[in-house]
């Protein structure tokens, strides 16, 4: 019998594993163990206001793409009349232009030197009393329905809420779910759960992603913006939330409710597309609108307001003041008319550093000056010169001497980074979504030196260019402007990693082979430029090389469970059945439930002669996968079980027959389920 070997992918711990084996457990229980950290101490509770908590992110939202923030080539009907209701902040900033470590800012009050989450990928929020539990402490329900991968529950901002919908849609392309869903199905899930909610105080939490690239509303918004789409997408948006508001409005009047973006987005401003790369206000300014209980109606607060004052301003109007050691300010005084204290509000960026091998930017903005800590440094009068186009640094010696040292008060130089490495699944994600990175190592040392973001906006533009998924850039134009961009900055892995991509949609294996090895040979070592390269050598029939590339990716990322299954693929080739065993048992004694681990040990029983074995592991892979019901009913028609085998068919065929790569396949099936009816 012939079973279906498609699955290559990576494992912890098993029975009479080889030396290498071993080696790789040992690695990845110190990973592991360096991943732990102590909790802060808790807040004792104290007795809140009776008030419901709604709070509402809009990724990636220009605070001047809304109506109610004066842009008129947009219709937002609804965010503009909550505005109305409430306080705008017409001068608000993030801490991050990115999503996860805005988000963790907004839910803990602390800058992220301070939670420790420094990009989107490769860090957990742990160890912090976050929004969620503190109200969760005092007897709320607390529930929150996140529209993108960046926000799964692993990243740590789950914690808190009992209730954390973070379900993204089914999809073959990124092995298990898409990595986004529409506002219009965050809403309705919201909805759904507001309904059923009665007696105990609540907090909701709704963040809709939808602004964020690819730039694609659904109908009529296509239509009618189809000159500018992220307008669409904005419109469409508002039009969703206009649904939760309704639903909130219905629920409780005594609703105290915050919508805020997380960061903004660049259309070319300073030579970027989309976020991440610097800290202009192009993608640090975002819209901030509160309404409800103690917030009064048509307020525009003009001083300064940032993400890490969300905290201590809703504890606030619930009667509570903020923990002990917590960053952000209240601006509630604000809605009786007082001043707010001056602020300074800490920026950084470390994605620069993290996915493309350049200088990480840092920063201190106030409501005058922004100042950016880089090779090149520079300050901007943001009185003069909102646009930040005129470097006035050499001028302003005393208030750079200032600004520096509230820079080095929120985070020092020759601070040490450390990231956590990712699964295959949220590494092809966060790169569906143009976060993955080419980092090469697990720690980094911030030292504000090194290639400055402003030298490589010819490499942003061809990058950004070549990625483009509407079909707009043909593929080889694509690669042409990929090896460009090589060949400008030859240090960047992550040019590496979209390039050899592109290759393989081209079905240029060959030429993926040579530039993942000029890479190698340049100086990159990366866990996916390892797993790549045994991946090709494996597929070639040279398992033995691919042994050696696949143990190199393992040791770098332990949680590379595409690698590591690869690497028991190629150690069955090579004879060493039992280490191939011990690598896919260590898989699931990790706590994954990884179908291609239990469609190998089905194959490796199968091999062994143990029927009833290898039958319950493929059950488990087509539980998991559906692809795997194809070995699961060729199992049954050999035990000759029809019935079972026939409803395994069609249900792989259902799910699967579809799919391109598995075109091949179906004739053959097909006429395998005939003869079994």
């Amino acid at each position: 019998m012939e079973f279906s070997d498609k699955a290559m992918k990576l494992p912890h711990t098993a029975r009479k594993p080889g030396p290498a084996v071993f080696w790789l457990c040992l690695v990845a229980l110190v990973i592991l163990a360096s991943c732990q950290s102590p909790g802060k101490k808790s807040v004792p509770a104290r007795e809140l206001r009776r008030l419901n908590l709604v709070l509402v992110t809009i990724d990636t939202l220009r605070a001047d793409r809304l109506g109610c923030y004066g842009y008129s080539k947009i219709e937002t009907p609804n965010l503009d009349q909550f505005a109305q209701k409430g306080v705008l902040f017409e001068n608000a900033v993030c801490q991050a232009p990115l999503t996860a470590p805005s988000h963790a800012s907004m839910m803990t009050g602390l800058n992220p030197t301070a939670h420790k989450v420094r990009n989107t990928g490769g860090f957990v929020l742990a160890g912090f009393e976050t929004l969620a539990t503190l109200l969760e402490r005092r007897g709320f329900d607390t529930a929150a329905f996140v529209g993108s991968s960046v926000l799964k529950k692993r990243f740590g901002l789950g914690q808190g809420f009992a209730v954390y919908d973070d379900e993204m849609p089914a999809s073959n392309a990124t092995g298990g779910g898409e990595a986004e869903r529409r506002a219009g199905e965050v809403v309705d899930r919201a909805v759904r759960w507001l309904s059923g909610q009665a007696g105990k105080p609540f907090f909701l939490w709704v963040h809709v992603w939808d602004p964020h690239l690819p730039y694609d509303p659904p109908p009529p918004f296509r239509e009618k913006y189809k000159e500018h789409p992220y307008d669409g997408e904005v419109a469409y948006t508002d039009r969703e939330l206009g649904r939760l508001f309704e639903a909130v409005a219905k629920k409780s009047p005594d609703t105290l409710m915050a919508v805020l973006s997380d960061h903004g987005e660049a259309f070319s401003e300073h030579g970027e597309y989309s976020h991440g790369v610097f800290i202009y206000d192009t993608t640090l300014r975002i819209a901030f609108l509160m309404a409800g209980p103690g917030v009064p109606a048509g307020l525009r607060v003009k001083p300064q307001a940032r993400t890490i004052d969300l905290l201590p301003t809703v504890l606030e109007l619930m009667g509570v003041p903020a923990p002990q050691g917590v960053q952000g300010t209240s601006l509630a005084p604000a809605f009786q008319g007082k001043g707010l204290p001056a602020s300074y509000s800490y920026a950084e960026t470390l994605f620069p550093k993290l996915n493309m091998g350049w200088a990480e930017l840092r920063g201190v903005r106030t409501n005058r000056w922004m100042y950016i800590r880089a090779p090149k440094p520079e300050l901007y009068d943001l009185a003069q010169d909102p646009g930040e186009t005129t470097n006035v640094i050499g001028g302003h010696e005393a208030e750079v001497r200032d600004l520096e040292a509230h820079l080095n008060a929120a985070g020092g130089a020759n601070e040490k980074v450390s990231t956590v490495a990712s699964d295959p699944k949220t590494m092809r994600q966060l790169k569906s979504l143009g976060y993955l990175g080419g980092a090469s190592q697990q720690e980094f040392v911030l030292t504000g030196k090194g290639t400055d973001a402003k030298d490589r906006t010819e490499v942003l533009r061809l990058l950004h260019f070549a990625m483009q998924t509407d079909g707009s850039v043909p593929v080889p134009r694509q690669i042409s402007m990929l090896r460009q961009a090589v060949a400008l900055d030859p240090a960047n892995a992550s040019l590496y990693s979209h390039l050899g991509d592109l290759y393989s949609r081209a079905g240029r294996p060959d030429d993926a082979m040579k530039l993942y090895q000029d890479a190698v040979k340049k100086g990159i070592r990366t866990a996916w430029l390892y797993s790549r390269l045994g991946q090709m050598y494996l597929r070639r029939g040279n398992p033995k090389e691919a042994i050696i590339h696949f143990e190199s990716a393992a040791t770098m990322n332990p949680h590379d469970y595409d690698s590591l299954e690869n690497l028991a693929v190629a150690y069955k080739q090579t004879g060493r059945i039992d280490d191939a065993e011990a690598m896919l048992k260590m898989i699931l004694q990790s706590g994954e439930e990884y179908a291609p681990a239990y469609n190998e040990l089905g194959m490796i029983s199968f091999q062994k002669g143990d029927r009833a074995a290898a039958q319950g592991y493929f059950e488990k892979a087509a539980r998991l996968d559906p692809m795997y019901h194809l070995n699961l009913a060729r199992l049954y028609k050999m035990a000759g079980e029809n019935a079972k085998a026939r409803t395994a068919f069609e249900a792989f065929l259902a799910a699967k027959g579809s799919a391109p790569e598995f075109q091949a396949v179906v004739p053959q099936v097909r006429q395998e389920l005939e003869a079994v009816k």
